[in-house]
């Protein structure tokens, strides 16, 4: 079943975002396991000891890792192994590890009471219970007052204060849409396909066509505005001497005479909020030396020396990683001391259906996954006011407002509030750009792929804006391809040369009646090998340069070249085939005339100008299914319309069809 796949793909996507503080990088070497079932480990460097570590996984199926660092300090010396026995551990050591432990217990508590208020599964077995937002979903009553816990309570308030702040950008009431598209806990992590709008696929099925799209009458019903408003006149919070409550003054979605309460989730707060509460909890007790980490996407690190930084890495979203198991590996690395961080990526949480890939962060004005190119999103906010809670949910936001958004907060909230952005954005076209409101000077590491990418803001006189024209120092290939060539054609050369040389030595040596003259044959059976030899290395080089990229031999991208003004062309076109987007150049030199429509299958694009004092055009098909598919269609071009009927459709990169009349070029990648 598609369970199989998708418990996989999803438990990948809680592998760190954010890759761990250098300095926690230390080796276990003793462990202690709690009654309640979480664990404490004593780390060491350089030999000394000096934190300790409580983990424990938490939030239901889901079983996100939660982590605290409780670090030697002033009052607190961590100087012994966690499980040592007594007789081994001085009276001040043996008060300190109950101390710990009873530190820790409470914060398990803690973790688990947030957990008990936000889970929305519900299995009947003993396992959960029927947290408040399970019987907010599922059971409350329009217009009836559900009474909720403090800690729901406060969640709900952070996420009206962002939902607010963000336009909407962020809203736990998608829930419903997150669910249909197949990114809920219930799917992923138990498989369970029981209501209407489910598609269950075997694992099989999913790894070859992707999960099955929704139908655009359940899209439609479950993001209509009035049934994901979560604002006060939709969902209210009051509190009074007697308890909190939310109320419900949301109508059903009607599919076909089928009901559908409006659904919340607070999994977009509720980790960042334990991250929060924790670090509330640890200051109150005078132990300010402390890391907090949420499921590796929320974290919260407390200084008890000023002078003291942590260095983080944001890991590199294209880092073949995520799709092949190993490694994370950092794009940059930033040194931090007393905040709040989050992050939030599209590049785990994802499947791909007719060639267009859909990820987890949910687009309600679109009823649809968030398709906006923005690929992960680092934000580092100030440390207290739940900044923590605040932070996750501004990266789901700024993922649904995209680029031109995130700059606008840029400039705005995230300024006001001193938050730093690190987001990496991939254009239409393919091109990688990194955006973010600080300095370059800030980052410490850049990782030599760093070089990909372009540095795409820009700040004068304290306004950030998009540098339309900015591109990466260098590509991939451009480097090393005239190496490439030039290894060989040398190589090349080489074996000919050889040929030759051998080939000559013979004739003169036959010519000069020399006996052994046939050992000087050019095609000896020992010289044949060492050739096969050299042109096996010869080919694999080329095949890894020029094939490197087409692994997967599916269209990424499809580009239409105006060639009448040069050799190397105008792009006038681009289309991305992963996100079905694309850009048109209305101000191209020529002056063609470019409508680009959606259809059924993927889309439609026709190129006019006048050529000679004739009106000509290309029709352009691009067709998605189980790959991606493009045909020139249709054309005036003044002669048999040699690009439509001569030119097979494109399904592979590195194809191209040409209209040499018109000039124009259709290239895939």
């Amino acid at each position: 079943m598609l369970v199989i796949l998708m418990t996989v793909m999803f438990v990948c996507a809680l592998m760190p975002t954010l890759a761990s503080a250098d300095s926690l990088r230390a080796k276990d070497i003793d462990q202690y396991e709690s009654p309640k079932g979480y664990f404490l480990n004593t780390l060491s460097a350089n030999g000394k000891i000096y934190c300790v570590e409580m983990y424990g996984h938490y939030f239901g199926h889901s079983r996100i890792r939660v982590t605290t660092h409780i670090f030697s300090q002033q009052g607190l010396t961590i100087d012994f192994n966690i499980n040592a026995s007594e007789s081994a551990l001085t009276e001040t050591q043996i008060a300190t590890r109950n101390k710990l432990i009873e530190i820790c217990d409470g914060i398990h508590d803690l973790i688990v009471e947030v957990d008990n208020c936000a889970n929305t599964q519900y299995d009947g077995k003993g396992g959960s219970v029927k947290s408040d937002i399970y019987r907010y979903n599922n059971e409350s009553t329009v217009g009836q007052p559900l009474e909720i816990a403090k800690h729901t309570y406060q969640m709900l308030l952070i996420a009206k204060e962002m939902y607010n702040a963000t336009n909407g950008a962020f809203n736990p009431a998608v829930y419903r849409l997150v669910d249909l598209w197949g990114f809920s806990s219930r799917i992923y992590s138990n498989g369970d396909f029981y209501l209407p709008y489910d598609r269950p696929v075997t694992s099989t099925e999913f790894v070859k066509n992707g999960y099955p799209l929704p139908e655009q009458k359940y899209i439609d019903a479950f993001s209509n505005g009035s049934f994901t408003d979560f604002s006060d006149k939709a969902v209210k919070l009051t509190a009074d001497s007697d308890g909190y409550y939310v109320t419900k003054y949301v109508a059903d979605a009607v599919v076909e005479n089928e009901s559908y309460s409006q659904w919340i989730d607070l999994g977009g707060i509720a980790k960042g909020y334990v991250a929060d509460l924790i670090k509330i909890k640890l200051d109150s007790l005078g132990i300010y030396d402390h890391h907090v980490n949420a499921g590796s996407s929320s974290l919260v690190i407390g200084q008890a020396d000023e002078d003291s930084t942590t260095n983080l890495g944001l890991n590199d979203p294209y880092y073949p990683f995520y799709d092949l198991g190993g490694q994370p590996n950092d794009l940059i690395g930033i040194a931090v001391d007393k905040v709040s961080v989050s992050t939030s990526g599209q590049y785990v949480r994802k499947y791909t259906t007719d060639g267009v890939q859909y990820a987890h962060i949910i687009d309600g004005s679109r009823g649809a996954p968030a398709q906006t190119g923005v690929k992960s999103v680092m934000i580092v906010a100030p440390e207290g006011n739940f900044w923590a809670g605040k932070s996750d949910c501004l990266t789901t936001a700024l993922t649904v407002l995209g680029r031109d958004g995130i700059v606008q907060y840029m400039n705005g909230y995230l300024k006001d509030n001193g938050i730093k952005v690190y987001v990496v954005y991939e254009s239409v076209d393919g091109t990688k750009h990194f955006l973010s409101n600080a300095s370059q000077d800030e980052i410490i590491y850049k990782d030599e792929s760093f070089d990909e990418y372009a540095w795409s803001i820009t700040c004068e006189n304290g306004v950030y804006a998009y540098d339309y024209d900015a591109q990466p120092p260098k590509t991939e290939k451009t480097d090393y391809l005239w190496l490439y060539i030039t290894l060989g054609v040398l190589a090349g050369a080489g074996v000919i040369g050889i040929i030759v040389y051998h080939y000559l030595k013979g004739k003169k040596k036959a010519c000069d009646n020399i006996v052994n003259a046939k050992r000087d044959k050019p095609f000896k059976i020992g010289d044949i090998g060492v050739y096969l030899i050299v042109l096996i290395v010869i080919a694999a080089l080329f095949v890894g340069f020029f094939g490197g990229d087409n692994t997967e031999q599916s269209i990424k991208l499809v580009h239409v070249v105006d060639m009448s003004r040069s050799s190397a062309g105008e792009t006038i076109f681009t289309y991305n085939a992963m996100r079905n987007e694309w850009i048109v150049y209305d101000d191209n030199s020529s002056g063609w005339k470019i409508e680009a429509k959606q259809t059924d299958g993927g889309a439609e694009i026709r190129f006019s100008r006048e050529i000679d004092g004739e009106q000509r055009y290309n029709v352009v098909t691009i067709s998605r299914g189980s790959g991606v598919s493009v045909k020139m269609s249709d054309s005036v071009c003044g002669y048999h319309q040699e690009c439509v009927r001569n030119f097979p459709a494109i399904t592979r990169p590195n194809a191209s069809i040409v209209c040499s009349p018109n000039s124009l070029k259709i290239v895939s990648e």
